[in-house]
């Protein structure tokens, strides 16, 4: 039988709202009982630009996921992402009594505390500080040291902060919604905590989510994160390059890109034609398969050198990092990965999200990673409080059977029509 207390996490991203409602089993696995996709207005970037539109897109998608689930939502997890997320990795003495002593859990809480004493710019607000290691009189890599015993204790923290402004828009937003906060995850923490397997922490990797309008780097070593990053470049800008290179709305160029789009141009012939109606020209345009491929080529390896920028980091240069795991909407393109791996000169894969039990099918996918990350983040490593009332009695079977016929429809391609229709909502974020 399952605990009673229920979870939710939401996802606001550049082209959608996603809600997970989940409940954690006596066993510790973890069940989806309700999930939402909405299309989302008023996000550009991982920013709130129009918060009526973003309030509207979470009211809606909240309200779907726990008709689905029977309960009333007044909590969430809310990720959290943009080029105002920074990290820094850094060095505390633990406060403690003189002489050769044991290491207790009261240590440890005073490692966190000594950890979050950081002196912060007055736009800034403290997001996450997570323990790397310890060391103990100088003999530095413990990652647990409860028990131990040492004289002077001191702690690496990896400690990441966000602009009070940009936040606050975002919970303005959210709470207008009518539900409270309660607690952000930033989401290439959660996007790694998703997708990365044990050996990709320990081994070294780089984790990339690509999103609708944000890329989120999160890069593990030794079994716990050393850098985290955003880059504002997304999905969204590689189908915005596509309107203004040939002149056509938003809306077709994103099913251009999802029909025909490729970031290999040189694996297409030249012989797959695709005709076109620019607003400029009174006549339908003929172009090929190659010359839509060149556009996204360039805008990917633009994106890609930008992430070895945000890589660029003293902390970073003796670490072996031979692994990229890409995950997202984003880097679904096709072609994609190919360009990775020649710029990169790393192995690179495409993850799905792992860990959550009872997805609906299409939710098994790259897109839903910082949504799925955000629900394990919360229910593993923050306070057990429910999000929701107490569960009410519902037709949650057949509202269930309904989010899974959306969530299809969100990402069929053998309905071109119904899906433009659902992401024509989007093209504004």
């Amino acid at each position: 039988m399952l605990q009673e207390d229920f979870k939710v996490a939401i996802d606001i991203g550049t082209t959608k709202v996603c809600t997970i409602i989940a409940q954690k089993r006596p066993d510790h696995r973890i069940d989806v009982t309700g999930i939402s996709v909405v299309p989302c207005q008023g996000m550009s970037k991982g920013l709130v630009v129009d918060s009526e539109g973003v309030t509207s897109a979470v009211a809606k998608s909240i309200q779907t996921a726990s008709e689905v689930a029977g309960v009333d939502v007044d909590a969430v997890y809310a990720g959290l992402t943009g080029n105002h997320v920074e990290s820094i990795n850094r060095w505390a003495k633990v406060p403690r009594g003189e002489g050769m002593r044991v290491i207790t859990d009261a240590d440890l809480s005073s490692a966190m505390a000594a950890s979050s004493a950081i002196d912060l710019a007055d736009d800034r607000k403290l997001l996450h500080v997570i323990p790397r290691s310890y060391a103990l009189d100088g003999l530095h890599g413990v990652r647990n040291p409860l028990g131990m015993h040492t004289g002077e204790l001191h702690v690496q923290s990896h400690v990441i902060t966000g602009s009070i402004s940009k936040i606050n828009d975002l919970e303005d937003a959210i709470s207008k919604a009518g539900v409270a906060i309660s607690s952000m995850v930033v989401e290439p923490l959660a996007s790694a905590y998703a997708v990365l397997t044990a050996d990709e922490r320990e081994e070294g990797a780089i984790l990339i989510d690509v999103g609708g309008g944000t890329s989120d780097i999160a890069v593990y070593h030794e079994g716990t994160i050393i850098h985290t990053a955003v880059v504002p470049v997304g999905g969204y800008q590689f189908s915005n390059d596509l309107s203004i290179a040939f002149d056509i709305n938003f809306d077709e160029a994103e099913q251009l890109k999802i029909k025909h789009g490729t970031a290999a141009p040189e694996l297409t012939g030249m012989k797959e034609e695709i005709t076109l109606n620019p607003h400029s020209m009174q006549q339908p345009l003929i172009i090929t398969k190659r010359e839509v491929g060149q556009i996204l080529k360039e805008r990917a390896s633009e994106l890609f050198r930008m992430i070895q920028f945000k890589l660029e980091e003293p902390h970073l240069a003796d670490i072996p990092l031979d692994r990229i795991i890409f995950t997202g909407g984003g880097a679904k393109l096709e072609g994609f990965l190919n360009i990775a791996k020649y710029i990169f000169q790393k192995k690179v894969r495409l993850a799905k999200p792992r860990g959550l039990d009872g997805m609906p099918p299409g939710t098994d996918d790259p897109a839903y990673s910082a949504a799925a990350g955000i629900t394990l983040w919360g229910m593993r490593n923050l306070p057990d409080s429910s999000h929701v009332e107490r569960p009410k009695a519902s037709e949650s079977k057949n509202l269930w059977t309904s989010a899974v016929s959306v969530i299809r429809k969100w990402f069929s391609k053998d309905k071109p029509k119904e899906r433009q229709s659902l992401e024509k909502e989007t093209a504004g974020a």
